[in-house]
């Protein structure tokens, strides 16, 4: 029976083991599992249960995860779904992402950091709901951060910029965009700050000590640098810039947004960001990067 006082997560895949514990994970973080064997059961569960968030399997019978992405879409344009995928289906999840899909995690993938993904959708959909001080009337907004490494809240802030992007783009658009954000906020403290190279968080995610290796790079002299946040919106775009005080790294290596470096590439963020932004540029030393957006209504 399903707790009308839970949020509900959908989760979708033919793999009756890997739904059942990502059910049983989804249920200890607090949520309440739907599970569907296939697409076509996803969306009878979607349109009954409206959950706050989809975890779906790319490659399953009946019903593909880009098309149960084109489907969920047309019934709720601010669905958040998230897709889990492997080797072979790179540009389906491509296109799936240029659709409107939220994140992906390539199998196998840590379940802890999926769980943490599903918490920061859900509630920056709680906040989208919250948020009634858009004006149409904004002519320009400016704002200035600067974070502590050691401070991991990134929610409030990432709700400060994004208050008043009603105005120039759809509400379907901007979940994306938080998420990118964060991304590249992490990134600035795990990769920049605290000195973490992709390598590392790999293994350490793999392992399960990612929060070890955090707290042991903390005590070290990362722990004094900041993330310094800049962000302008106008009537014709947003902006925002986030630097760290790290030692940068060779972003002119970073490969394109094509199918064949989407599963092979470990900057899931960076990827993620130079498909939900219309412009990703980075500083020479590669420890700024500021991303644009521009107005679409």
């Amino acid at each position: 029976m399903v707790d009308q006082q839970k949020e509900r997560v959908l989760i979708v895949d033919d793999q009756d083991a890997l739904r059942a514990m990502l059910a049983r994970m989804v249920e200890r973080a607090g949520f309440e599992p739907i599970e569907a064997k296939d697409g076509e059961e996803a969306i009878e569960r979607f349109t009954t249960f409206a959950p706050i968030v989809v975890v779906s399997d790319i490659t399953m019978p009946r019903m593909d995860g880009l098309a149960l992405l084109e489907r969920i879409k047309k019934i709720d344009r601010g669905a958040a779904v998230i897709l889990m995928t492997g080797l072979g289906n790179e540009e389906v999840l491509l296109q799936a992402l240029r659709g409107g899909a939220t994140n992906f995690f390539k199998k196998p993938f840590n379940v802890s950091e999926l769980i943490q993904e599903i918490r920061a959708v859900a509630e920056y959909r709680h906040e989208a709901a919250r948020a009634t001080f858009s004006t149409p009337f904004l002519e320009e907004e400016t704002k200035r951060f600067r974070i502590p490494t050691g401070d991991d809240v990134y929610l409030p802030l990432i709700n400060q910029v994004t208050l008043q992007l009603p105005s120039i783009l759809p509400e379907e658009e901007i979940l994306n965009l938080k998420v990118g954000i964060e991304e590249m906020i992490v990134n600035a403290v795990e990769h920049g700050n605290l000195g973490i190279n992709f390598a590392e968080k790999a293994e350490a995610i793999e392992a399960g000590t990612l929060r070890e290796l955090l707290s042991e790079r903390l005590r070290g002299e990362g722990a004094a640098r900041v993330v310094t946040i800049a962000s302008r919106l106008t009537r014709e775009r947003f902006e925002i810039t986030i630097g760290d005080e790290g030692e940068g790294f060779d972003w002119q290596a970073l490969p394109g947004v094509e199918a064949g470096n989407l599963l092979a590439f470990n900057g899931r963020g960076i990827f993620l960001t130079k498909i939900y932004f219309d412009e990703v540029r980075y500083n020479q030393r590669g420890n700024e990067v500021t991303l644009v957006k521009r107005r679409m209504i």
